[in-house]
């Protein structure tokens, strides 16, 4: 796929870490799988993997976590 950022990348399978900050909360998923730019760095997640992350935020946040550190498993 083309970035839609960059608009001269093309991006490629990879894995990334998603930081997300909620309030009082900040989430941290290593190893989330992505489509990174190879121009810019710029990373797409697929809507699955997006899903996941936020289901784990949201479970986070509701559990009054200050700090969340893990690792991606596939669902």
């Amino acid at each position: 796929m083309n970035c839609v950022v960059c608009k001269s990348g093309t991006t490629t399978l990879g894995t990334t870490t998603v930081t997300l900050d909620r309030g009082a909360t900040v989430v941290v998923v290593r190893h989330v799988p992505a489509h990174i730019c190879d121009n810019c760095g710029e990373v797409y997640l697929e809507s699955d993997a997006s899903k996941q992350v936020m289901e784990i935020a949201q479970a986070a946040v509701a559990a009054g976590t200050v700090v969340q550190i893990q690792e991606y498993r596939a669902a």
